[in-house]
């Protein structure tokens, strides 16, 4: 499995097993002077952490992905998603999603655009987590003191930080330093990729990997 950044919220997870492949994407967004988002790959699957579609660029996605953006389970290409939403959490229907991922026999949670702690419902429904991605830079979403807090209480292996500061963009987030400092001693690195195979996820110690954007 390969993870890459592609800013903001914007991930991609490229997955083979056996014969097929999937390639997944979420929350594509609009282009700006200083970040563009990739019109060149045509993804499987798209993600939308919001149920709400205009938060996000559809029309900018090459292909005819399978979209979703509600809870409920499925399986797209050898890949398992469980979009998750506590039912007893707000009053409208346009709320934030998360999801389990399983893919290659790895667990990856992606926590899109989060501005709040889980709750004990969305804690139960996402169990042992391999990799956690989630926000760190604030502005809308979670911001590092919060993501730190998460992080303690999923206890994931993995820890990609997203929607964090990166020159020239429009919105002021904070930066990944100011998470890495929030979240303490750990071990880091940074890559242009994260290119992983379950025996080769950290037995102990947790790993925080920052990606760069591509």
């Amino acid at each position: 499995m390969q993870i890459y950044w592609q800013g903001y919220s914007s991930i991609r997870i490229e997955s083979k097993q056996g014969d097929t492949s999937c390639i997944l994407m979420t929350d594509p967004f609009e282009n700006e002077a200083a970040i563009r988002f990739p019109r060149t790959i045509e993804p499987d699957v798209l993600l939308c952490s919001n149920q709400d579609r205009k938060m996000f660029n559809l029309e900018g996605v090459a292909g005819t992905p399978f979209v979703i953006s509600d809870p409920g389970e499925y399986e797209i290409r050898g890949v398992f998603i469980n979009g998750i939403q506590d039912p007893k959490i707000g009053n409208t229907p346009l709320r934030p999603v998360i999801y389990r991922i399983e893919v290659e026999d790895m667990t990856v949670v992606f926590l899109g655009q989060l501005k709040r702690q889980l709750s004990d419902t969305e804690l139960d429904a996402l169990g042992n987590v391999d990799i956690l991605i989630l926000p760190v830079g604030g502005d809308g979403a979670m911001d590092a003191k919060m993501a730190a807090n998460i992080i303690s209480t999923v206890e994931p292996r993995i820890v990609i930080p997203i929607y964090y500061h990166v020159p020239g963009l429009k919105t002021k987030l904070g930066t990944v330093e100011q998470f890495c400092s929030a979240i303490g001693a750990c071990q880091r690195q940074n890559v242009n990729k994260l290119k992983i195979t379950k025996k080769e996820l950290p037995a102990e110690d947790l790993l925080v990997v920052v990606v760069d954007r591509t």
